[in-house]
């Protein structure tokens, strides 16, 4: 069985999702919808194969389709809200591009929404359904490197080619490399703290934070944290749109430690291999290849969808659930808080 999927939004990460469907086992592209019907149009010609008449000129238009069964909400951040409350009521089922919203309470907001309804919900971390993930988490669990102490995590890029009229320096569209990027390192850093811990995920009991937000942006271009968690877990998370830097994670423990060079992407092999990097104390470097069955990261996020709608008639998936989704929100409006970053859904 396959979940006939519609997309709400035709920029860069819609097309990528468009690929990743025509590969995924459990998904197939049925519609698409934009503010313009052209550009829905030749979106499904290029990404979907789709007949005119599976393109909208309104992401209304695709809720409406009784032929869709779940929605991808890829527009800008600060629409994420309206439009997950509305494919709620339009009790579509939905992944809906990171962050969820723009704040805690719009995420709980589309949190209660969703469970109202009785439909699907998860926050699109893709690389949280990747084998490489997992392998991990599980050397975690396993105590390869005895008990966690310290996980870093960076996530960097050059924004600056983009320019000043790109969504990623305006504060009116969510920019800064916190909303952008932010989510993966606070993300992952819950995720191995919860693993550490015999838990899916957990949630940090302190967290202090600089960053920089230019007055004239308001939008921040870089910003640091230190998290700590229960069990003497301790954590630091780094993310920049200024330069691209080295982005691998690295977990130390009691035992040795773990390196992943490429987390975020591991389906971009210009980043960095798919593997782990053991060290252990009085040891030699172990590096241990993670075997995949597809090199699509996102189509791994369709099929992770469809065993929980599926298989398991499950209206959250295990990889992001609906708890964690709000543990990250107050998470990263904590970290937004300690660096002075603000945004009009603030106020709201």
């Amino acid at each position: 069985m396959s979940l006939r999927w519609g997309i709400l939004g035709t920029g860069n990460i819609a097309k990528t999702f468009a690929k990743a469907l025509q590969v995924a086992k459990h998904g197939e592209l049925v519609a698409v919808g934009s503010r313009s019907r052209a550009s829905a149009v030749a979106f499904g010609k290029d990404h979907g194969h789709l007949a005119e008449s599976q393109c909208y000129g309104s992401y209304d238009e695709v809720l409406k389709d009784a032929n869709v069964d779940i929605v991808y909400i890829c527009s800008p951040h600060p629409q994420h809200h309206a439009m997950a409350l509305q494919a709620a009521r339009a009790k579509k089922h939905m992944l809906v591009e990171k962050p969820l919203a723009m704040t805690q309470r719009q995420v709980e907001d589309i949190v209660a929404a969703c469970k109202e309804n009785g439909v699907f919900l998860m926050e699109a971390y893709m690389y949280r359904c990747h084998p490489q993930t997992q392998a991990l988490v599980n050397a975690i669990r396993d105590g390869t490197i005895g008990d966690v102490h310290l996980i870093r995590a960076n996530f960097t890029y050059d924004g600056i080619p983009f320019g000043p009229e790109s969504r990623l320096w305006r504060n009116e569209m969510g920019g800064g490399a916190l909303m952008d990027i932010g989510g993966y390192p606070m993300s992952l850093a819950r995720l191995l703290a919860g693993a550490a811990q015999g838990r899916g995920f957990a949630n940090p009991k302190e967290i202090k934070a600089v960053g920089r937000v230019p007055s004239d942006s308001k939008v921040d271009e870089y910003a640091m944290a230190s998290l700590a968690f229960d069990g003497q877990v301790s954590a630091q998370l780094f993310v920049s749109i200024l330069a691209d830097l080295d982005s691998a994670v690295e977990v130390w423990g009691s035992k040795g430690s773990i390196r992943v060079p490429n987390l975020w992407r591991p389906d971009l092999a210009v980043l960095g291999p798919v593997q782990l990097e053991v060290k252990k104390h009085g040891e030699e470097k172990q590096v241990i290849a993670v075997p995949l069955s597809e090199t699509n990261l996102f189509a791994y996020e369709v099929d992770a969808i469809a065993d929980a709608l599926l298989t398991q008639a499950k209206l959250e998936c295990s990889a992001m659930s609906h708890d964690d989704t709000l543990g990250q929100a107050a998470a990263m409006d904590a970290w937004r808080r300690e660096i002075g970053l603000v945004y009009q859904e603030d106020s709201q």
